[in-house]
């Protein structure tokens, strides 16, 4: 590489493509699936900012690796008190994400495998809430 070049940073690029062509004109999701999928991102891009204590236009692909993902969705459930069905939505577009990475730059393959074999979390069945009347119901 040469002196004074910095490296090639391709997450911008690859986040422009993702939401400005990607979802919109070749999956046609809807508005409401691509702001979701742009909040689950951002959410994702100002953790990690804040965890390597970088501005998030200096993040690159590699900053957002398994460990990070994984710290994010602990971070989303414990201090942001998300479910684990909103966590799982966050994971799931971070997955939809990466399967483009993985298409867009075949390069970036290793990557995109390792994020994309983190797994969804089980919700744990509750008990469900009967709303009754005054009136207790006995068997």
């Amino acid at each position: 590489m040469k002196k004074g070049v910095p490296p090639i940073n391709l997450l911008g690029a690859i986040v422009r493509d993702y939401f400005g062509d990607h979802l919109p004109r070749l999956r046609g999701a809807s508005p409401h699936t691509i702001l979701s999928y742009r909040d689950s991102i951002v959410l994702l891009l100002r953790f990690l900012a804040g965890k390597l204590n970088k501005p998030v236009v200096n993040l690159d692909l590699a900053d957002l690796d398994p460990p990070g993902i994984l710290a994010f969705l602990s971070h989303i459930e414990e201090h942001r008190n998300n479910g684990v069905a909103t966590r799982n939505v966050r994971l799931a577009a971070i997955h939809a994400f990466f399967r483009f990475v993985a298409y867009r730059n075949p390069e970036q393959l290793d990557l995109a495998q390792k994020v994309i074999a983190v797994p969804f979390k089980r919700a744990r069945i509750g008990q469900s809430t009967i709303w009754s009347t005054k009136k207790s119901i006995r068997p």
